[in-house]
């Protein structure tokens, strides 16, 4: 019988391991922390946990204010909240290590290291010990970045996987970085009551985005009393008195200015964890960013040797992860398959949420692609009026001559549900057209997403 080891038991190692499980091949998965890996136990879902029930506490709050609800005092218990985000992380991680052993998935908690292309070595609390296999599947996942000068202490400088592990809620936070996690964390903290501060050293807040989604976030978050800093370098001029005193540098314009926070959230991206893990025993090749090369099956230079998720140099989302996997499970089980990432769809899951996919319109103009563009408001939306979520813009970016759909851009209640209509789209070469002629549920927010696809081509009802 075929033997596989999987480093990592992220979204990308648990999910290759049980499908190699579930067509008869023994299963190791060795993993340093706990099962789930980042995404489960300190990134996507307990953020997710904070995210969903802030943005209801948000809302319910704002129909308080409009005389819908009548609450005399409503609130957010702190410590409740933590409580309810450490019992969901404890459930899923304690199914997922269930799911493990009804496959008959060994499950190691350790260190590993490989020794050679076929031969790993696991040091744990019971010992140090060599595991040999046909095949292995290299997961171990992403680590968040540091900055110059602000080093991370676990205390004043946080980094998202332990900002929740400081016990107060800090005063004034500033953020440095406006990704995703910069974001969602920014709205959590405003929403609980902190003075929130965002500085970007790029020309625009969240600059991934597409540039007309973005100006709409920047007002979203402004709007709620966050500041946004774009175009301004951040570097910390000293702690005293449990503050860290910060430096705004003005990357446009002869501009400095300062600010005392009681935290700093360090929040500009992730790097791949592959080091200290023996990648150079076994041969296997990096990029010049530190990232295990892969060709178009997941393979590594060694041919035995996969890597999926955050240690490639792909968008590190767990449904990234998850996707390679499936691609290295059928590989190893005798077919071809390979991970096309062209149409990875991307969250901000803040209040509005944001969701893209494909190209931006700024992407489209610099390579001269003919392009329409169809919009819609969501406070032109029958369900977004009568459900009081009416922030928010649908944007729909069409190839002229094909009809295709180039890019999809969201930001608006649902955006994370509503993307995927045009993932489905895009993945399958359907045209605008295809999608106009499915039948849309009234009243419900898709029909967002219907007129701006009408708006494309000029039939919209109610632009």
């Amino acid at each position: 019988m075929k033997k596989v080891l999987v480093i990592g038991s992220g979204p990308g190692g648990y999910q290759a391991a049980v499908r190699l499980a579930k067509n008869g091949i023994s299963v190791d998965i060795v993993e340093k922390e706990n099962a789930g890996g980042t995404c489960l136990n300190v990134g996507c879902i307990p953020t997710k946990a904070l995210l969903d029930h802030v943005s209801l506490f948000e809302s319910v709050s704002e129909k308080t204010k409009k005389g819908i609800f009548k609450i005399e005092k409503l609130g957010i218990d702190i410590d409740g909240l933590r409580k309810y985000q450490s019992e969901i992380i404890s459930q899923l991680r304690q199914g997922l290590e269930k799911n493990f052993s009804k496959n008959k998935i060994n499950f190691i908690k350790g260190n590993a290291k490989l020794l050679s292309s076929n031969t790993v070595e696991v040091n744990s609390s019971e010992g140090s010990k060599t595991i040999g296999a046909d095949e292995i599947i290299i997961a171990t996942g992403s680590k968040p970045r540091s900055v110059p000068t602000f080093e991370f202490d676990n205390n004043l400088i946080v980094s998202s996987d332990n900002i929740w592990n400081v016990p107060s809620l800090p005063e004034r936070l500033l953020i440095v970085g406006s990704g995703p996690i910069g974001i969602e964390f920014a709205r959590v903290f405003n929403a609980l009551g902190s003075k929130v501060v965002v500085s970007e050293i790029q020309q625009r807040i969240c600059p991934l985005l597409d540039v007309e989604i973005s100006e709409f976030l920047v007002r979203s978050l402004k709007k709620r009393g966050i500041t946004v800093k774009p175009n301004f370098a951040s570097k910390l001029l000293k702690k005293e008195n449990n503050l860290a005193v910060a430096e705004f540098i003005s990357t446009v314009e002869n501009l400095k200015e300062q600010g005392e926070f009681n935290q700093v959230l360090i929040a500009v991206g992730r790097k791949p964890n592959t080091e200290n893990i023996g990648l150079e025993n076994a041969g296997v090749q990096l990029d010049s960013a530190s990232f295990i090369q892969v060709d178009k099956n997941m393979r590594t230079n060694v041919k035995n040797i996969w890597a999926i998720g955050d240690v490639t140099n792909f968008p590190q989302l767990a449904h990234t992860a998850s996707t390679q996997a499936k691609v290295v499970a059928e590989n190893i089980l005798g077919k071809n398959n390979v991970f096309i990432p062209d149409f990875i769809p991307s969250c901000i899951f803040g209040y509005p949420e944001v969701a893209f996919v494909g190209k931006t319109e700024e992407e489209l103009k610099e390579n001269n692609i003919s392009y329409k563009s169809g919009k819609f408001l969501f406070i032109a939306s029958g369900k977004a009026k009568a459900s009081g979520h009416t922030e928010g813009v649908v944007k729909i970016l069409m190839d002229v001559a094909s009809h295709k759909i180039l890019g999809g851009h969201i930001i608006g209640p649902e955006a994370s549900n509503l993307i995927q209509e045009i993932v489905v789209a895009m993945t399958n070469n359907l045209t605008v057209y295809d999608l106009i002629d499915s039948i849309h549920i009234h009243p419900t927010y898709s029909e967002v997403v219907l007129e701006a696809l009408e708006d494309c081509i000029g039939e919209a009802i109610h632009v």
